[in-house]
């Protein structure tokens, strides 16, 4: 199970696709898409991504699309810096603390991953400070 996810840390809101395979850059260009076409219209949104390779050579002619279209803007974090990337404390917490220590069958593991991850902000909470 792979997740791909963006985390709106003003509303502590988690917005995720489930992956039963290895998440590629052709998953994360239309996921990004979704977000930039949901974000606010009349605020600038900046997406902060760490360095993974997935994330970067995204179309030029997409990036500002996005910009242009939705004020839709990727800021990448510098190598090497995880500490700095919000959503990595999510995935940590999800792995290690939320999640129920169980035997699963493929659909009870997706069925547990995507109950969980829906449950960010409202049953599970970080403290970012």
């Amino acid at each position: 199970m792979n997740v791909i996810g963006a985390l709106d840390y003003a509303t502590e809101a988690l917005h995720f696709e489930l992956f039963e395979h290895s998440v590629k850059r052709l998953h994360v260009v239309p996921f990004l898409d979704k977000l930039a076409q949901s974000s606010s219209q009349d605020k600038v949104t900046i997406v902060v991504m760490d360095n993974a390779s997935i994330h970067h050579f995204i179309d030029p002619t997409m990036r500002d699309k996005w910009l242009y279209e939705h004020l839709f803007v990727l800021l990448y974090l510098p190598p090497y810096s995880p500490e700095l990337n919000l959503i990595e404390i999510l995935w940590k917490h999800a792995k290690y603390h939320w999640r129920s220590f169980t035997s699963w069958s493929k659909d009870e593991l997706v069925n547990e991953v995507s109950t969980l991850l829906k449950g960010v902000g409202n049953n599970f909470h970080i403290s970012y400070a």
